[in-house]
């Protein structure tokens, strides 16, 4: 049986044959790197507390000196977010939300990253939130309100920054699966004196954990 090369010139012929290898090649190059960005590279996220400053924390008072029915907080983060990989970029698929936690109960939650945000390859993101405001006392609940009064004492608070969201890799080459993530961030702050006084804070490492799940 004929060979359909043999209808072309020689010259042709060693030209399509070069034409069809590195055609080969690039369609090879090409399921490898597929193969190895959607199912080898994981994206994931690293987290730092840089700075944590923590002026106020405490059962509101009224002029008379009585226990109001609510607890004041006050206290500011600086939150670094890395994406340490670099061969894929990150997109979140839903926002990212840090949640504020004393005794293991939600004090705030709020957004740190919109849904749609894409972190590219190595990309650092530096954010500082205000987190300022008050809840009912009943929501913090008997045991973390005994809790409190042990920590007050000694003038250090244990507090929690969970982060919690979903993110899918940004690379054209890559299937656009779905991937959990979560953190947390335990923070050991001492109150701040009022003015400009300095507080020593030690950066804390996010480690990763199971995410939150968050409904309101």
């Amino acid at each position: 049986m004929a060979n359909w090369l043999d209808c072309c010139p020689k010259e042709n012929q060693k030209i399509i044959k070069l034409c069809l290898v590195l055609l080969a090649i690039v369609v090879l190059a090409l399921a490898v790197t597929f193969s190895t960005i959607s199912f080898a590279v994981n994206p994931h996220i690293k987290a730092n507390v840089e700075d944590a400053r923590l002026n106020t924390f405490a059962f509101a008072v009224d002029v008379y000196g009585t226990t109001a029915s609510f607890f004041n907080y006050n206290l500011s983060v600086a939150l670094t977010i890395r994406n340490p990989n670099k061969v894929i970029g990150i997109k979140y698929s839903k926002p990212l939300v840090a949640v504020v936690a004393f005794h293991d109960r939600r004090i705030r939650n709020f957004t740190v990253l919109v849904n749609g945000y894409k972190q590219g390859r190595g990309k650092v993101k530096h954010i500082v939130l205000p987190i300022a405001g008050k809840i009912s006392s009943d929501l913090l609940g008997d045991a973390a309100a005994d809790d409190f009064k042990k920590q007050n004492a000694t003038g250090l608070f244990n507090l929690e920054l969970r982060l919690s969201g979903q993110m899918i890799k940004d690379h054209p080459f890559a299937l656009h699966r779905k991937h959990e993530l979560g953190m947390s961030c335990p923070l050991r702050l001492q109150l701040a004196p009022p003015g400009p006084e300095v507080v020593v804070f030690h950066e804390v490492n996010c480690k990763p954990d199971k995410p939150d799940k968050i409904y309101f």
